[in-house]
């Protein structure tokens, strides 16, 4: 279905394929990482769920940051993005299917989890790299939003799907969230089981696309020790960036900003939760975002063309700012969440995918997109480190969980004057 509108639209067969892998993907970021690990978190651990999900998005953050540049410097050689790519894919679901297995506690539950994000996020350093080989760079633009916008409905149809067995034991179950359907006990873990396993399945089934027509383009020739090569070619790459002060400033500004947008993204539910919204009202709100982000995202990609790249980004911080505000209220008025709800639908999908195609515009030469594209990464995965810690430590220094967002505040404030000092790129790099 996907394929025959993508094609419809003009996208050329590994522009589709490319696409269709954040169709996949974003079911399962959409499932899992935003709505039933923070509920089932909630549900299964002693004391405040969201110092534990903050903790584990911190942690497996790290990790991605150390490894991220060597990852992508590796893959710059001819036939090893697709092969890492393949790699951490199948890691993340392998451990997307464990977490869904209704018998682990707790503990269990939050490594599986760390390393299925792990797998998640590692491919995406390399699905990122691959805009640079499926498209040219008068349509990045579109690709990139048209990635981001699609990811958004090809989560939202399968959820509402594969939700159903977890909104059954919600809304019928007993206060155990157990519902029996004749002799068969339907219980809460065993829904959010299936839920789970569901949406993995669905992120395996749309990668097959990118696996099979999407091929790396931009390259260096393999040599005799890649390994030794690429550690001396990571250290050139990281003097190439911070001598090109455009793209360090950028780097930088990214890492502020995109803190809030990674944090709110990752941890929007179980503060909810925590703040007196319901399971129910955080699915509904969950889902009405879904609707709103996939034409704001193409709309976004739009505007870049009459009003440009960093205006874009601009605009999503200040988008951010009220989000930030409206979610520190939510405990005087749940009904708020629908406020930030709307926001978030209108900024999140925007802000990321023109800063992902700004970035591309930037990068000086397109076979090295893996390398700088692994740099990229790196200051996306540490600022999912700092946006998490600080809101946990807030929380638990304030005891009061709706400080704890209002931390984000300062990190999108840096990121703003930052990028006032990025020069967009020269015609030529366009």
């Amino acid at each position: 279905m996907f394929t025959k509108i993508l094609t419809k639209l003009g996208f050329t067969k590994e522009e589709t394929s490319w696409i269709l892998y954040d169709v996949g993907n974003s079911a399962q970021v959409l499932m899992t990482m935003t709505v039933l690990f923070p509920l089932l978190i909630n549900r299964i651990t002693p004391g405040d769920s969201s110092v534990y999900v903050g903790w584990a998005n911190a942690i497996y953050g790290a990790i991605l940051a150390v490894l991220s540049p060597v990852l992508g410097t590796v893959a710059d050689y001819q036939g090893q993005k697709k092969r890492l790519f393949r790699i951490f894919l199948y890691i993340g679901i392998i451990a997307g299917f464990a977490l869904a297995l209704p018998f682990i506690g707790y503990q269990a539950a939050i490594v599986i989890f760390i390393i299925a994000m792990i797998g998640y996020n590692g491919s995406i350093i390399f699905y990122d790299a691959f805009l640079v080989d499926v498209t040219s760079d008068d349509r990045v633009n579109k690709v990139s939003s048209a990635g981001y916008a699609w990811g958004y409905i090809g989560s939202v149809l399968p959820f509402l799907i594969f939700i159903i067995p977890f909104a059954a034991v919600t809304l019928f179950g007993d206060e155990n969230g157990t519902l029996m359907l004749g002799s068969f006990a339907l219980t809460y873990r065993l829904a959010v089981g299936i839920s789970m396993g569901l949406s993995v399945f669905w992120w395996f089934a749309y990668s097959r696309p990118l696996l099979k027509n999407v091929h790396q383009r931009q390259y260096h020739e393999p040599t005799k020790h890649i390994v030794k090569d690429s550690f001396l070619r990571l250290f050139n790459t990281f003097k190439n960036i911070k001598a090109n002060r455009n793209i360090f400033l950028f780097c930088i500004s990214y890492f502020f900003y995109i803190d809030c947008v990674n944090t709110v993204i990752k941890m929007a539910v179980s503060l909810a939760t925590d703040m007196g919204v319901s399971d129910i009202m955080s699915l509904a709100v969950v889902i009405a975002i879904q609707f709103i982000a996939f034409p704001s995202a193409i709309y976004f990609g739009r505007l870049v063309d009459r009003f440009g790249s960093k205006c874009m980004i601009y605009a999503g911080i200040v988008g951010y700012f009220f989000i930030i505000a409206f979610g520190a209220m939510i405990p005087s008025n749940v009904n708020l969440i629908w406020v930030v709800g709307v926001l978030v639908g209108l900024f999140q999908g925007g802000i990321q995918s023109v800063s992902r195609s700004y970035f591309t515009l930037l990068i000086p030469a397109k076979e090295d997109a893996n390398e700088y594209f692994g740099f990229f990464s790196v200051f996306s995965k540490f600022s999912a480190i700092l946006g998490p810690i600080a809101v946990s430590l807030v929380i638990t220094l304030s005891g009061n969980t709706s400080y704890g967002i209002l931390g984000l505040i300062p990190m999108m404030i840096i990121g703003g004057i930052v990028l006032i000092f990025v020069k967009d790129p020269k015609p030529n790099q366009e």
